[in-house]
């Protein structure tokens, strides 16, 4: 696809210079000529533009696909060892079961 891009866009270019040398020796004059000139080479950046898009966008496309392979893949998380089993013990607060504070606590 690049490569027939870049084909049209040459051809386009070189179409329009050969047609404005045709139009301004045989008669149309030199106004049509220079048309043709500068329509002929818009008509070729704008392929010649879109062809080395896409060159760009494949050879960004290959070093994310080189990338990709270079990158570990992520390890499964490692499990962790099972806490220890709590022991039954009595807890500070019931101690304070039936406690009235005061002011002055």
């Amino acid at each position: 696809m690049n490569k027939l891009l870049k084909i049209i866009g040459t051809v386009f270019f070189i179409g329009g210079l050969l047609w404005a040398i045709f139009s301004a020796i045989y008669g149309d004059g030199w106004i049509p000529a220079l048309a043709s000139i500068l329509s002929g080479f818009l008509a070729g950046i704008v392929f010649l533009a879109l062809a080395e898009i896409l060159d760009r966008t494949d050879e960004n496309r290959y070093y994310l696909e080189v990338l990709l392979e270079r990158t570990e893949q992520p390890e499964p998380p490692v499990s962790r060892p099972a806490a220890p089993a709590k022991r039954k013990t009595k807890t500070a607060l019931e101690s304070l079961k039936d406690h009235k504070f005061n002011a002055n606590d």
